[in-house]
This record gives C-alpha cells, structure tokens and sequence, in this order.
C-alpha cells in the first residue's frame, strides 16, 4: 500500500501569515495553481482513492486531481488540522508573546482552546493506520495540513511527542509512506518538483 499525503496548496492564511488550524479559508489564486500542478504531476499514477480533510483549503487542493481520475473527494475526519483555539486567525509573534510554546509535538497546549498534542496525535495515527489497512494494495491520495502531516510522519518514524523533530512540510508538496515487510517507511518527504513552473 502506498499513501500520499499532501499539505494543501497555499490558502490566504498562509499568504497573510496567520494561524489557521479549524478556520476555513480559501486557497489563493497561486494555490489554485499549486492544486492544478499536483493533479498533472500525479496524473499518471494509479490513485484509487482521494482522502482529506473537510476543511476548504485542503478539500480544494484535492478536488483537481479526484476529477481527473473520475473520483469523489472523501471527508477523513483524522486529517483535520489541529484546532488552535485562540491562536487562530494571528500570528505567530503575537502568539509568541501572550503565550509560552513549547519545543516538542504540544507546543500548542498552552494556548486556551487548543487542541491538546497528545489528541492529535491519536486522532491522526488511527486515521493512517486505518487508511494503511483499508488501501492495503492500493495507491490513495490524503490532502491534509502541516499539523497534521507532521504528526503522521512522526507516527511514521516511530517518534513519540518528546521525540518529534520540527519538519517543515511544504506547501502543496507530498510526502509517501510505504506499507513494506518492516511496516510502514517514509518514502518521500517534501517533493515538490511538480511546483517548478507555478509561479509564486
């Protein structure tokens, strides 16, 4: 079983600079174009399924490369981003300063409102494992959120929260995680080649 997962295209939170996580927001006009340019680069691979999150941006980023394949875009409820509480809709200098974050995968649990570490956690590993056993010989595509890809590659890796390394994952970028005899192997991490030509 093969699984990619993908962080959505560029939402006008991100252009702006701001906390997003349970807000919805719309993909700017460059990450329509992201969206366009993943759906051409995956055209040739045989896509079973496409997963994301039912949040906007991410469904969006996902839509173009369903259509292609002739395929719905099915709402995963593990692929939500984490809920930031009120940390969403600023930036991260304000947050830095009425908050203290910490340095590991619960960073944001000092923020009131805010989705504990540990939930998340749980929530997202469940999700790939349930995916991994239900697509078992198949290729699927998960669009989802750094948050939350951070996470499942920390799953992943075999990491714990105190473990957990900052990735930085990109911007309509994906990520391949692998079924194999020692279990599920990161493959692929941040390969954008797809983004050369769009502009931004």
């Amino acid at each position: 079983m093969t699984l990619i997962l993908v962080r959505h295209a560029q939402s006008e939170s991100n252009a702006s600079g701001l906390f997003t996580g349970s807000m919805n927001v719309a993909l700017t006009d460059l990450g329509r174009r992201q969206a366009q340019a993943l759906a051409g680069r995956l055209a040739s691979l045989p896509i079973a399924a496409v997963y994301a999150s039912g949040l906007q941006r991410a469904q969006d980023t996902a839509r173009p490369t369903a259509e292609r394949f002739g395929l719905d875009v099915t709402v995963v409820e593990a692929l939500r981003e984490a809920g930031l509480g009120e940390a969403e809709g600023r930036s991260w200098a304000e947050v830095r300063e009425r908050w203290t974050l910490g340095t590991d995968a619960r960073w944001a649990d000092e923020v009131p409102g805010a989705e504990r570490g540990d939930d998340v956690r749980a929530r997202v590993s469940a999700g790939i494992d349930a995916l991994m056993e239900r697509h078992r010989d198949e290729l699927v595509l998960c669009v989802s959120h750094a948050g939350t890809i951070t996470h499942a590659l920390q799953h992943v890796l075999g990491l714990t929260l105190e473990q957990g390394v900052r990735l930085s994952v990109q911007q309509a970028a994906f990520n391949v995680i692998e079924w194999s005899t020692r279990g599920l192997v990161l493959t692929a991490f941040n390969d954008r080649c797809h983004l050369d030509d769009v502009t931004g």
